[in-house]
């Protein structure tokens, strides 16, 4: 048997950091979204003996070094059964640092790969918790759509979808290290969250109210050259608004229409890796007995 399961990429159409917890996180306020580009992953049942074991293309590691085969072994201590000797094979898409969850969304989609060969028939809640001790992304990722997003990003309140529109994707060949920026927020000063704003501009379905309201404290604070230019290059091309996603170094834009960024990809394909892709919904997940 053979179960596969799309790996949505995540976008921060917001990202505010509110403060340093004392374990060491950081306790954040984020608009999240699922969109169209994504990994491919596959569960097969494996030979007697071999456990748990991950197949992974060129740029992420493979075996207990993934996140995908942490995530399948926290399923089973979960669940309280021994782990079955089950393959996964990811057929990456989505770039790695790039602040789009790539790792992460491939945990998740174990999560539910899992749930679903072995009719566990653990409600998404479960499969939240359970990806909370992975990854601060997993728990969003085990449905995606759009979510508000608090604590580490495990606390999860489902928003207004954003509208029917084209999202430009940008990744230039320079990476982000996420401690070092979270580091640099530390001596930041602090400034009003945006999240709020956010919210409400997803109620109204107005998508250039929506665009408006883009930020991400990172962007902000890291001032990377590389990623100004992209925002900038991106306006120039009619984006309605543009913004870095995650701790970077991917910078989305959004246009009324796939067909718009399409022809907005001109203005960036020379300042780095050019994707169009469009919002996802919030996938359901099968509560089978």
């Amino acid at each position: 048997m053979k179960w596969t399961e799309p790996a949505y990429a995540k976008l921060n159409l917001t990202l505010d950091i509110l403060g340093r917890l004392p374990n060491g996180y950081h306790s954040l306020a984020m608009v999240m979204q699922s969109v169209s580009l994504h990994d491919t992953v596959t569960l097969t049942l494996g030979e007697p003996g071999t456990g748990i074991q991950v197949e992974c293309g060129e740029g992420a590691p493979s075996g207990k070094d993934n996140i995908v085969w942490k995530a399948a072994d926290a399923f089973f201590r979960y669940w309280g059964r021994k782990p079955e000797d089950v393959c996964f094979h990811i057929e990456k898409h989505t770039p790695s640092q790039a602040g789009m969850g790539g790792g992460s969304s491939d945990a998740a989609a174990a999560l539910r790969l899992l749930n679903r060969a072995f009719r566990a028939g653990l409600t998404a809640q479960e499969l939240r918790t359970i990806g909370a001790g992975v990854g601060a992304d997993v728990p969003f990722c085990i449905t995606g759509g759009t979510m508000q997003a608090e604590g580490i990003g495990e606390v999860l309140t489902p928003v207004m979808s954003l509208p029917s529109c084209g999202i430009l994707l940008c990744k230039p060949p320079v990476g982000v290290s996420t401690p070092e920026a979270f580091r640099l927020s530390d001596s930041a000063p602090a400034v009003p969250p945006r999240t709020p704003a956010m919210v409400q501009a997803l109620e109204t379905g107005t998508l250039s109210t929506i665009a408006g309201c883009l930020y991400n404290r990172f962007q902000e604070i890291l001032q990377i050259p590389q990623i100004t230019d992209i925002v900038d290059a991106m306006k120039k091309g009619n984006a309605l608004g543009a913004c870095m996603t995650g701790s970077g170094s991917v910078v989305f834009g959004l246009f009324p229409s796939e067909e718009e960024a399409q022809q907005a990809a001109k203005a960036v394909s020379g300042l780095g890796q050019v994707f169009v892709v469009h919002p996802v919904e919030e996938q359901k997940i099968e509560e089978m007995e």
